[in-house]
Formats: C-alpha cells, structure tokens, sequence
C-alpha cells in the first residue's frame, strides 16, 4: 500500500484550493498547466466555431487527467484557465463560463478519487503498472469525462444552445478515450521525474501543505519569542540542533548542525560535495524546508525571525541569496533592468529622487561588482563569470542584512577574486553578515571563520590559518590543502606557513634553498621523435555575437596531436569563444578553422572529432538519465555494449558520481550536472577534448578524479584542451598555456615558459600559483609540489 494516499476529507477540499494561489510553487505548476493545455486547445479552437469538447477528439483532454493525478489541485485551476485561454482563440463565449467550471472539475476529481475508491483502489502510486491499477485508472478517468460533460452539457443547454442529450455524449467520449489511450504512458514518463524533483502533490501534502508546518515532534513552531530581540541585536544568525531528510532521502543531509553567527562576520561553510553546505545555506531563507522539502527538525532565526514562519519570498529582503546554479536568477533584458526589476520586487524605486538617482545609483552598485558600462548588454552575452557577478548585484541593492552565496568563486577569473574580496570588507565594514559554501582555498579569504561540514555534520571550526596550516585535517573532509603548507610537511616544524611570506620567512628560519632540478614534468611536455601533426588550426579568425561588439580579432592559434593546452584569460577575454569555433558551434566572421582539415565553415559541427564540455551544463544535457546521457556519445562512437559500459563506469568514477546512473540529471545540482556533462564527453574519448571550466562546482578529490582522467586520455594520445582560471590546475596538468587579453592572443607558450613572466600574467589579470610565487624569489618556476620538494637544499 501506498503510504503517501491521505484519505479523503471533504472538508479539506477548499483549503487545498485556495492554498495554491499561497504557494509560489503550485502557482507557477497552475500557470505551467494552463499554459500547456492551451497551446495544445488552441489549434482545435482556431476556426471552429463549436462549442468546447464537441465532435473533434482532442488529444489536449489528456492533460488534466494527468496533471490533477500529479499535482493535485494545481491542476484543477490551469485546467480551468486553460480551456478559457484557448476558447478566446476560437470558441470565446457565454458556455466558457461552463468550459471553465467542467475543465476546472476535470482537473481535480482524479486528485480526489485515485486512492480513495474503498477495494477498487490499487493503493499504488498513480501510474498503470498492473490491471487493478488500470481498473482504478479507467473508472476514475470515467468518472472525471462524466462530471466535466454534466457541468458543460447542462451550462450549455441553459443557454439555450445545444441539447443536454447531444452534447453529453460527445464531451464524456471525447475525454474518455483520449485519456485512457494517452494517460497511462505519459504517467508513466512523468510520474518518476515529479518524484525526483519533489512536486508530487501527495507528498507536499504530507510535509503540512495546507496547514501548519510541523517539527519531528509533532508541535507548531512558533515565532521568536520576544525576550529574543536582545539576543538579536548583537545575533544575525541562530541554528539551533537542526536536522534536515528531504522527501525520498534514504538520510539526513543535516544532521543536529547548530552555528550561532554574530552580525557583520564573514563565515565560509566547507566541506566535500554532498556535505550539507547548500542544504544549510537553503535553510537560511525558507527554502529549506518551505519548498525544498522533508522531515525537519530545530530552528533557524535570522535577526531573531523564525525562517520557517514567513514566506520565503517574504524573507528574501532581509537574506539575499545567490544560488550555485546562478542563471536561473537572471530574468531581464539587461543588466540595468535585471537590478530594476530586482529593486522593484521589494517595493524599494520610489526611494529615489527621480530616474538619475536610480542610475547612478545602479551604476556605483555595477563599479562595485566590476560591470561599470555595461548596463544596456543582455545579461547572456556576458561572459559566465560577468553573468555570476550581476547576480550579486542584484542581490546587494535589495541591501539584506544577511548574505548567503553558494559557491560564488567559481565562475570569477582571479581579477575577479580580487574584487570579490575588496566587495566582501565593504560589506562587512557596513555590518553585514555573509555566509559562503564553498571548496576552494581562495573562498577561505577574509574569513573569520571556518565551519567544515561531512556528512550532514559540524565536524570542525576555526579560523582560516587554522585550516590553511593543518593539511591532515584539510585532505580528511576533502577540502584542498594549501600548497605551501603540504610543501613543509616533514621538515620537522611545528606551524606549517599559511602565505607565501611565512614561507620565505620559514625557509630561511631552516636554511632551505631552491636550486633548480632536472625538469621533466607538465611544463615541458612529452618527448617526441618526430613533429606532432596539427589537428586544430585558426587563421586570422574574428567572431562577434553582437554588430560592433568582437569577441575575437584575427586570431591565429594552432594545436598539436597530444597536446594538453590550458587557455587563460579574464572573464570576457574571448575563451568560450575561441573553444566554440573549434568544433563548429560557432563560425567566424573571417578567417578559417580546420579541425584535422576540415573547414568548420563547410563541414558544420564535428561533434564526433572534438569533444566539447558547455561551462554551463544545461547547454548540453538531454537525456533521461544519467547513465543514458553518458552512454549517447560512446554509442554514437560506435562502442560495443560492454564497451560501453566499461567506459560509462570509469567516467562515473571519475566524476564521483557512481551509484547515480539512474538519475535523472535534471534532478541533480549545477555541480553533479556539470560532473554528468564532463562524464559524457569523457566516456566518448574523442580525439580532441575541450573543457570550459571542468573543476567547476567540483570539491578536492573530485577535482583530482577529473583532471587525472584527461591526463589519462592525453597520455593516450588525445588532444586536451581546458579553459579554466585556476591556476593550480593548469600547473600541475598543462603542458601548454595559450594567453588571451581582449579577443586577441597576448602570449603562448609552454606552461613553465609562461609562469615564468609574473609581468605578463598580471597584464591578463591573472596570478600565479603561491608554489611558482614561492620558488621565483630563488629565480626558479616551479609548478608542482614535487618540484619543489625536489629542488629543497639546505644552505
């Protein structure tokens, strides 16, 4: 028996209806409805001046039968709307009226009937799996055709327009066959997804929609006492014994966290992927456990403010949030619009002077994030990390007293880092308190605290130097080491250095030395008996995506058989660009690109010779499940079976996402979809691999994973090329380093070549690693930490 079938209460009819114009997320499933249901009417409606539902069948009529099995009385109202949506494409009329009264009842009597028919029940989750299941499915899609003709029949025939007997039949009919042969495969289809992404309205229902939302206990949760408004003077945020299973879980993501955050500290959550970081950060506006939703147990004041007692969209002015997946947040036209319609959501233009107040406002707000001129472009022909920016923008001039950012670095250039932290003591100096998720050492900046998070618990706190200076404890909770610090490790020293500073000044404390080895690492790539063949050539290439506005100004750029080529720049600089040319997604303006003699301009996309990962991960995925989605391109490639499913496991593994193959990756955060993108394209093995950003949203040992796959490949003979800001990355794996700076190419060279020139890399807003920093105070590049253990020699 199906657990999560509440019995029917007569009574409770009403609230459920109106509560969905008091959810933001039933709401937007009604307009979603209504809108489907009425693109889909209206080709009938067009030109046919009958009334609604008479003679012609309709496949349309399926859609409220599987809507109100799936998302309740969400249903019932975009049926009802929809149908009236589609009559003024047609049919527009008096009988709309009844139109809307019969779709609106035959969107919500499945709701009400599947599950509450007493024997003939199945007692299952609303899909024909079984013929008792289909039993139930044809009587209640009987008994839905029967209620929607009477109410539309009878409305009709009071208006004197057709016979009750007439047009009885031909409605019940219509409905009737179009969902009994439609339904029970796109049940089938949809049911599964709308579990994964938690909008199955019987377990909204079950986690207290309508209704009061209940702890674990069973008791209401209560605002803030008021003997709490001292405490919340001098307290921003207070989490207290929290505990967090969402819907289907097999467990917690959270587990007993409690964190008392004073106003105006910075505090960074770390901590490896799935450690709970998003969830408490959701957990601090609402949307844990308000529409992200589950068993929930302690409490979350903000200011005092109890999160779980307002409306998230309430609370979004005291608690600005920027997501991981960040483009989900942008909404406008431009940039300038996106921070209007921001402001205007929280009521706040009319504290302007007039339109030159609000611009120039807008543009101190742009010069603080680093957009300053940017205000017409559309928020999409920015580069991914001008686009991550914006976002916070439109996050501060709602000026919230807390900040929340999930994993804000990891779109931004180093130039980008820099104005970030310049940003965070700004807002901190005004009293502002931030909370950051994130993986890497650079989100430990500005910090006084660190909060390191494993599975769902607080394992550790402390400040930065702490964590920076104890690589043991870093490695155990697959946070990434500071470099320096594992450098000194074994040197008999109690306090391991955490900056370049302390380590020049403990070098000297120990009379250490560098003295330049033997180099036969990633700087100098692989030795070769005869010259490598050229597989990607550009000449003189110019792209734009806007007249007037270059991207790319004649550049020439070829890359060599086995090469691992990293390309840098700032945001902006035309990376994305250059990658997108060389498999055929975008074409040049001028010049010519061959991909193993292939001009991209004839031949079109080469998807089966060049592999190319999107930074956004959304650009790419289509399939229904991961393993699915993973398998396409190896299968296309003409892999045998098994194969196939040798190189789908060994891209899993890579990624860190094994055991999720039967996932939908719509389902999955930013992060595991961009693993799930990279996994693909790995599992193809094409001769020339390109990945934009590969490590994003990735933690320590994730990262590792991926990176030591593309090597593997590249040892084997594939073509690697990654466009990617850390500079970590690029030493310890890059051969090759191709620098850009304003659409145009300002050096290349090998990666040690490069790193060499800390004059040259300032130029294109870059920075080096802290290892090559370190070693150069000796004359030496070094790029890795075995280099430098090699080259250690006592004075």
């Amino acid at each position: 028996m199906d657990k999560s079938l509440p019995r029917w209460n007569p009574r409770r009819w009403y609230g459920e209806l109106r509560h969905v114009w008091q959810d933001t997320r039933l709401l937007v499933l009604s307009a979603q409805i209504a809108a489907i249901y009425a693109a889909v009417l209206i080709p009938f409606k067009v030109g046919i001046p009958i009334i609604p539902g008479f003679v012609e069948l309709r496949p349309a009529n399926v859609i409220p039968i599987v809507s109100s099995l799936l998302f309740g009385p969400a249903a019932a109202w975009g049926a009802g709307i929809g149908n009236v949506i589609g009559d003024c494409f047609g049919t527009l009329g008096p009988a709309s009226l009844f139109g809307f009264l019969g779709n609106f009842l035959y969107g919500y009597v499945p709701y009400l009937l599947w599950g509450n028919l007493g024997w003939l029940s199945s007692g299952r989750e609303p899909m024909v799996r079984s013929w008792w299941q289909g039993a139930e499915f044809v009587f209640v899609c009987a008994c839905a055709s029967m209620v929607c003709a009477a109410t539309i029949g009878w409305g009709v025939e009071l208006l004197g327009l057709l016979p009750f007997w007439l047009l009885f039949p031909a409605i019940f009919l219509n409905n009737l066959v179009m969902a009994t042969l439609l339904g029970p495969p796109l049940l089938l289809f949809l049911y599964p997804r709308v579990k994964q992404w938690n909008l199955y309205y019987r377990d909204l229902a079950l986690v207290g929609v309508p209704g009061k939302r209940q702890d674990r206990s069973g008791d209401d949760l209560v605002s803030a006492p008021s003997s709490q408004s001292a405490i919340a003077e001098s307290v921003a945020v207070s989490i207290q014994d929290v505990t967090f299973r969402p819907i289907h879980a097999e467990q917690p993501v959270l587990k007993h966290v409690s964190l008392v955050v004073p106003r105006g500290e910075l505090v960074v959550l770390m901590g490896r992927s799935g450690s709970g970081k998003s969830s408490l950060c959701y957990a601090l506006n609402g949307l844990v456990p308000q529409f992200i939703q589950g068993d929930w147990a302690g409490t979350v004041t903000v200011h005092g403010q109890s999160t779980t007692q307002s409306p998230v969209w309430q609370q979004a002015n005291r608690v600005g949030m920027v997501f991981q997946d960040f483009e989900t947040q942008l909404v406008s036209t431009n940039v300038e619009a996106e921070l209007r319609c921001a402001l205007e959501a929280q009521g706040g233009t009319h504290d302007f002077a007039g339109e030159e107040s609000f611009r120039e406002h807008v543009r101190r707000l742009l010069d603080m994030v680093g957009l300053s001129g940017l205000e017409r472009r559309d928020p999409f022909s920015l580069s991914g990390g001008q686009r991550q920016r914006l976002v916070m923008a439109s996050v501060l001039v709602r000026e919230p007293q807390v900040i929340v950012m999930d994993q804000p670095l990891t779109d931004l250039d180093p130039a980008g880092r820099r104005q970030f932290r310049r940003l965070l003591e700004e807002l901190k100096a005004k009293g502002i308190t931030i909370m950051i998720a994130g993986h890497g050492i650079e989100d430990l900046m500005n910090a006084d605290r660190v909060c390191v998070l494993d599975a769902g618990e607080m394992v550790w706190q402390g400040t930065p130097r702490e964590l920076l200076g104890q690589p043991e404890l870093a490695e155990r909770y697959g946070v990434a080491p500071y470099p320096l610090a594992t450098c000194f490790q074994g040197q008999g020293v109690r306090a391991l250095p955490t900056t370049v500073e302390e380590a020049w000044q403990l070098a000297d404390t120990l009379n250490l030395n560098i003295v330049a080895p033997q180099f036969d690492g990633p700087g100098l790539g692989f030795a070769r008996s005869e010259p490598p063949a050229t597989v990607l050539e550009l000449s003189n290439v110019s792209a734009q995506y806007q007249p007037g506005v270059p991207a790319l100004s004649r550049v020439s750029v070829s890359f060599q058989a086995g090469e691992f080529v990293a390309i840098l720049g700032q945001n902006g600089s035309g990376k994305s660009t250059l990658a997108k040319l060389c498999n055929g997604l975008l074409l040049p303006s001028e010049g010519r690109v061959l991909v193993l003699g292939n001009d991209t301009q004839q031949t079109g996309v080469l998807s089966s010779l060049v592999g190319y990962v999107f930074q956004n991960p959304d650009h790419q995925i289509f399939a229904e499940t991961v393993r699915k989605e993973i398998a396409f391109g190896a299968e296309n490639a003409g892999c045998s079976p098994g194969d196939c499913e040798i190189r789908v496991a060994e891209a899993l593994s890579a990624v860190g996402l094994t055991g999720a193959e039967e996932r939908d990756p719509f389902s999955l955060t930013k992060g595991e979809r961009q693993r799930v993108a990279v996994a693909s394209i790995l599992a193809a093995q094409p001769r020339i691999l390109i990945v934009d950003e590969p490590t994003t949203g990735l933690d320590a040992e994730e990262s590792s994973r991926m990176m030591n796959m593309m090597r593997s490949l590249n040892q084997q003979g594939h073509t690697v090329i990654v466009i990617t800001h850390d500079m970590g990355i690029v030493a310890n794996y890059a051969t090759r380093c191709v620098l850009m700076r304003d659409g145009a190419i300002l050096a290349d060279g090998t990666t040690r070549e490069i790193f060499s020139d800390p004059e040259l890399i300032r130029s294109a807003a870059l920075e080096l690693p802290t290892l090559t920093r370190f070693a150069q105070r000796w004359g030496v590049t070094l790029l890795t930490i075995e280099e430098v253990r090699k080259a250690w020699r006592a004075s």
